[in-house]
C-alpha cells in the first residue's frame, strides 16, 4: 500500500488565490489619447493645454471658450462653446484605417465632437465626427463625400441621454462601424462611396469651427485616436478597461 507524505489539505489546489489581471486598453496604433482624469494629460488647475498620452505629441490648446473641469467620472472637461485645438499636423495620421472612441455626457440632440482639417478657409479633406438627432454620426469630404452626411449614416442607438456613453466609429477604407458601451449597432456596416484622403491639420474638439455652431454642450471624459480599424474584441477591451469610472 502506498502512502503520501501529504495530507490532504496540502494536496488540495484551492481556486481563491488565482486571480486574473484585468486587460488595459488597446495602445497598438493609438497616436491620440487624452484623458481628463489623468495629471499628466491635462492640470486641472490650468486648462490651457490637454495633452496626449502616447509618444506621439499630438497636445491640444484651449484656442476659445474658458472651459470648466469636473470631478465627474474621476476628472472630465465640461464644454460649452470652448474649442480645444492642435493646429499643426497630427503625427502618424492614417487615411485608410482610423478608430476613434469618446466617452461623452450630453443632452444635446445635434453637435460637433471632433473634425479634422475643417476650417474656416478650408473643407476639404475633413472628416466629422458628431451627434445627428441624439445619435452618433461620422462623415467626410474631399472633393466628393465618402461617408454620406445623411441620416442613414448613424447610429441607431441614441447617445443624449444625460448618461456616461463609450462612443466608437471604426472606418476600413470605405466600411465603417458603430459602436456604444461596446456593442455594435443595429446599423452596421455603413459604406462609403470612396476613400476620403484627409489633411492631417486642425484637430479640433468642441464644435464646427468653420461655421461656427453645432456647439457640444456635455462632458468629455477621454478620446482615443487609432489608425488601425479596431476589432470587435478590441473595443469591447476599451470599454471594459475603462467603464468603472463612468458608473458602468
Amino acid at each position: 500500500m502506498f502512502y503520501s507524505q501529504f495530507s490532504l489539505s496540502q494536496t488540495h489546489i484551492s481556486t481563491h488565490a488565482v486571480h486574473y489581471k484585468k486587460k488595459g486598453i488597446v495602445n497598438q496604433n493609438l497616436i491620440h489619447h487624452l484623458d481628463a482624469s489623468n495629471s499628466s494629460s491635462l492640470n486641472q488647475n490650468d486648462l490651457s493645454n490637454w495633452n496626449d498620452l502616447t509618444s506621439n505629441n499630438n497636445d491640444l490648446s484651449l484656442f476659445s471658450g474658458t472651459m470648466q473641469f469636473s470631478s465627474d467620472a474621476g476628472g472630465s472637461l465640461v464644454f460649452d462653446n470652448d474649442i480645444y485645438r492642435r493646429s499643426s499636423n497630427l503625427n502618424n495620421m492614417s487615411h485608410s484605417n482610423i478608430s476613434i472612441s469618446i466617452w461623452i455626457k450630453t443632452t444635446i440632440s445635434d453637435s460637433y465632437i471632433l473634425s479634422l482639417s475643417r476650417t474656416p478657409s478650408n473643407f476639404t479633406n475633413e472628416f466629422i465626427f458628431k451627434i445627428s438627432s441624439g445619435k452618433v454620426k461620422f462623415w467626410d469630404y474631399s472633393t466628393q463625400i465618402g461617408f454620406s452626411h445623411q441620416n442613414s449614416n448613424r447610429s441607431q442607438t441614441s447617445v443624449n441621454d444625460g448618461n456616461w456613453k463609450f462612443i466608437t466609429f471604426t472606418k476600413d477604407i470605405t466600411t465603417g462601424r458603430y459602436y456604444v458601451n461596446g456593442i455594435a449597432d443595429n446599423n452596421n456596416p455603413v459604406t462609403a462611396s470612396r476613400n476620403v484622403d484627409y489633411g492631417d491639420d486642425n484637430l479640433i474638439i468642441g464644435k464646427d469651427w468653420r461655421d461656427n455652431n453645432d456647439i457640444f454642450v456635455g462632458s468629455i471624459g477621454a478620446v482615443y485616436l487609432y489608425t488601425k480599424t479596431l476589432s470587435q474584441d478590441e473595443i469591447t477591451q476599451n470599454y471594459n478597461a475603462t467603464k468603472s469610472r463612468y458608473g458602468h
